[in-house]
């Protein structure tokens, strides 16, 4: 397996890129090429032991900057780091292409040098997003602001697709975002989504959800318009960020307080009342002390599994479905850690021939009934 990746894409790159790669490389065992400017690239992988890694790197002079126009930049920058990877999965050598680059930039290239599945009218970038049951697919998430009833029924085909293909699960629950659960609620395009959605036999659609029906887990796949899933992820990471803020800050409030109204004074206690009180005893009583600390102790493990569902950097990459070939986009924020993730998601989308899948899929719901 080879996945080609964009050593310049992202707010930290090129070090936290190369870093997450080498660890990908180290941890998976799949060969990595890195594409970017030679010479950056190279500076930066001398910085790690990579011996016995397939790591290997390809040269692209030019890099789409976050504040280039997408289209613009997709066709003017023929070389860019975009450009030279999505170009490798379309000539067969590599099976993915992942970046933590310009999302539009990155949809802009998939077009121009992958193109779309036949049949497929727009692409859609899609993600995890924690839930009740775990995750559900959440897409749109800002390749498309603008869409269009046919648009979101093809984004349901290929979300339910990719969970049955990649999370095995064997009848997805689909929803469409809405302002109200109750059939006939929401805007134009949802209403006149939703006949489509209940029409198609291959989709378990179960109806409109709200924002808080997300997050509960009642459906494994969400559709919706770009614009409105991109607002719903930013401010799931603006909550997740504030939530895990204020626990930390009152676990360590508390934490403090527990310390200075029990060891402490029960520490001086003992220290005044050692010669007479007997040893048993003594014990007993810096045991309890102690123990006005354990509680936030215990909930150490607890929370930080809630922590690692909650951190977007867990999740990997959202892959561009609808698109020609596996293009994959990480968070632009991206850490070590969130490229590595993004590189194992890449890797499973491999592995479990999710290319084929809806290839296959489109041509047999889509095209089939054109």
């Amino acid at each position: 397996m080879k996945i080609a990746f964009d050593v310049m894409g992202g707010d930290h790159a090129p070090a936290v890129t190369v870093a997450g790669a080498v660890q990908a490389a180290r941890e998976f065992g799949i060969e990595i090429i890195l594409v970017g400017p030679e010479d950056i690239t190279r500076r930066e992988l001398a910085k790690h032991k990579v011996d016995g890694l397939t790591l290997t790197v390809v040269h692209a002079s030019q890099v789409i900057e976050m504040t280039d126009h997408p289209a613009t930049a997709a066709r003017g920058k023929r070389d860019s780091t975009m450009a030279v990877g999505a170009a490798m999965v379309k000539r067969g050598e590599a099976d993915a292409f992942v970046t933590c680059g310009n999302t539009g930039g990155a949809l802009a290239t998939g077009l121009f040098v992958l193109g779309r599945i036949k049949g497929i009218k727009r692409p859609a970038l899609t993600t995890l997003f924690p839930s009740g049951a775990g995750f559900c697919l959440l897409l749109d998430i800002g390749a498309n602001t603008e869409v269009k009833p046919e648009y979101l029924h093809q984004f349901a085909v290929m979300g339910s697709l990719y969970a049955q293909q990649v999370f095995h699960i064997e009848r997805p629950r689909v929803a469409i975002v809405s302002n109200g659960e109750e059939e006939g609620k929401g805007s134009e395009l949802v209403k006149e989504t939703v006949p489509l959605l209940k029409a198609d036999s291959g989709l378990n659609f179960v109806g409109n959800v709200e924002g808080k029906d997300i997050v509960a887990g009642v459906a494994d796949v969400v559709v919706t318009d770009g614009f409105t899933g991109n607002v719903i992820i930013k401010f799931g990471e603006g909550i997740v960020k504030l939530l895990l803020t204020s626990v930390r800050r009152e676990l360590q409030a508390n934490l403090l307080r527990n310390v200075a109204l029990g060891v402490l004074p029960t520490a001086a206690l003992a220290a005044y009342t050692a010669q007479s009180v007997p040893e048993f005893l003594l014990r007993l009583v810096l045991g309890l002390a102690a123990a006005l600390a354990l509680p936030a102790a215990l909930l150490v493990p607890g929370l930080r599994k809630v922590a690692r569902q909650l951190d977007y950097t867990e999740y990997g990459a959202a892959p561009l479905l609808g698109l020609d070939g596996l293009l994959l986009v990480g968070h632009g924020r991206s850490n070590a850690k969130a490229v590595r993730g993004a590189l194992r998601t890449a890797k499973q989308a491999v592995e479990n021939n999710t290319l084929e899948t809806i290839r296959a899929g489109v041509q047999a719901r889509i095209v089939g009934e054109e």
